[in-house]
């Protein structure tokens, strides 16, 4: 019949299962040829490609981590302006008590005057037209104020040693946080008091004043009591300079350039008009110390631009902090220059300003 005849067989469709597979053989050789001819051996490529992904999975890493750290410090560089304040003005009493046999502070004061007078060409004459009777109460008492306390700083070291000196007259934290939350306001948290805390405690052992480490029955040393009282006085003056110029950068009307020259005015002012009164003019016997005294000029010139960058950007509290930096500089200057040689206690100290200066950078 006919539907007999066109019924397929299965037996035509039959192949082998080993002609299958060599087929497949061969069509596996064909294309592995083929991606060899183009250049495409992903077989062997395999653990090349492994190791260069995990090349550039830690390239990868490490470019964030820079990226983290670059970004980390240009968004808190008022921190990094502050500490650089706090090593210059360490700097800055080292060299004055090393001058301070042979030369006045008052002198070296007037010759920092001068040179503070050195921006006015950089000033914002048409900002000015904006500022009001406040910016300019503002701007003349930062700059006398800062000026003065300076100037009280420096005398202080007549009858105070560096270390001591330098911890009393520029402890800003503990005062200036103080300031900064009774006259503008700004907030604290226990971390902050914390920190004063292990500040204070680190500033008393470096310093050690007399009147607080003396025993009962010993007399109190009065030069350095006298000292203390002075550098005390340049501390308030200080911290009055630091809310001014806090207030001029809340109004938006803060110059560097005229913030530096207005304490160079009142230098020169009070300086020479001390000189012209005791009639006093100490010369300079070495070529050293004629260098010495502008070098202490340059490092209050740079440290007050760096001090007026850093309140722009920061609290009162976080640049107070960053500039404590400057009693452990002054203190191991000291006993490189003037040759004070500590005790562990004054170490103990150190470490614990420094350790309390870098907690701020993670608040």
């Amino acid at each position: 019949m006919s539907y007999n005849k066109s019924r397929p067989n299965k037996l035509q469709h039959y192949r082998p299962r080993e002609e299958i597979h060599s087929k497949n053989r061969h069509s596996d050789e064909e294309i592995h040829e083929r991606l060899l001819q183009h250049g495409g051996n992903n077989v062997d490529n395999v653990s090349d490609d492994g190791a260069s992904h995990d090349d550039s999975m830690q390239r990868n890493d490490t470019s964030n981590a820079v990226s983290a750290v670059c970004s980390t410090i240009f968004r808190r560089r008022g921190i990094i302006y502050g500490l650089a304040t706090g090593v210059l003005g360490g700097l800055q009493m080292a060299i004055v008590g090393w001058l301070r046999s042979s030369i006045s502070p008052y002198q070296i004061m007037l010759w920092r005057g001068i040179m503070f007078l050195l921006p006015v060409g950089f000033i914002s004459w048409e900002a000015g037209n904006d500022y009001t009777i406040a910016d300019m109460i503002y701007y003349i008492g930062f700059g006398f104020f800062n000026a003065l306390g300076v100037l009280l700083g420096f005398v202080s070291l007549q009858l105070a040693q560096v270390g001591n000196a330098t911890a009393i007259a520029f402890n800003l934290p503990i005062p200036a946080t103080i300031a900064g939350f009774f006259v503008l306001g700004e907030r604290i948290t226990a971390y902050d008091i914390l920190l004063f805390a292990i500040n204070l405690i680190g500033v008393v052992l470096v310093s050690k004043p007399p009147f607080i480490f003396s025993g009962a029955g010993d007399s109190l040393d009065v030069d350095e009591f006298f000292g203390a009282m002075i550098a005390v006085a340049g501390l308030l003056c200080i911290v009055t300079s630091v809310i001014f110029s806090r207030k001029l950068a809340y109004r938006d009307h803060s110059d560097p350039a005229l913030t530096t020259v207005t304490p160079g005015m009142a230098s020169v002012f009070l300086c020479a008009g001390v000189i012209l009164y005791t009639q006093s003019w100490d010369k300079s016997s070495t070529l050293l110390e004629m260098l010495a005294i502008p070098s202490a000029g340059i490092c209050g010139l740079v440290g007050n631009v760096f001090l007026i960058s850093a309140l722009k950007l920061e609290s009162v509290l976080v640049v107070s902090v960053m500039f404590t930096s400057c009693v452990p500089v002054s203190f191991l200057l000291g006993v490189w220059i003037v040759q004070e040689i500590p005790d562990l206690v004054s170490i103990v100290g150190a470490f614990l300003v420094l350790a309390s200066t870098c907690a701020c950078l993670f608040k």
